[in-house]
């Protein structure tokens, strides 16, 4: 049997790394970049993961659990017009005169920091291709860490 996917399947495409880690890797921080379908509009995931856990694959050694306000998430929400991409909506927090970003913080003690947006059924930007650009920042020792390392979700069309 051959089957193909189609927009009203839930489909979706992601990527993560990890974006920093300590000397002997027993803390870090992961970036997760998310695009899908949602409800048929589009859909943005992105989370900062100071934790073992997903994915199967990182160097991180143990859950790392952050007080309030030491793990940060964002993302632009980006649309190609045809010729070039272009930020279609962000969840990036406050932009800081120096260039950086806020991001959204952790209110209770957590190893990580999710933020997800479901554009309902009709695309903010129109028919075409869409990916998320995720950032996520921990704060260790004094330093933020991470956040100068943005992920890319890979592309995804959403029909509508």
């Amino acid at each position: 049997m051959f089957t193909t996917a189609t927009t009203a399947q839930a489909h979706y495409v992601y990527q993560s790394d990890e974006v920093w880690a300590n000397t002997d890797s027993s803390k870090c921080l992961y970036t997760y970049a998310e695009v899908s379908h949602g409800s048929g509009g589009g859909y943005a995931r992105a989370y900062g993961l100071a934790s073992s856990g997903i994915p199967l694959t990182q160097a991180c050694i143990m859950v790392w659990n952050r007080p309030p306000g030491n793990l940060k998430a964002g993302f632009q929400y980006f649309f190609h017009d045809g010729t070039q991409w272009g930020v279609c909506r962000q969840l990036m927090g406050t932009q800081n005169p120096d260039g950086t970003w806020s991001g959204y913080s952790n209110t209770t003690e957590t190893s990580r920091m999710e933020l997800n947006y479901d554009f309902g059924v009709v695309s903010p930007c129109g028919w075409g291709y869409y990916a998320t650009k995720a950032g996520s920042n921990v704060y260790y020792g004094g330093t933020w860490y991470g956040g100068n390392v943005p992920i890319w979700s890979g592309q995804h069309i959403i029909e509508n």
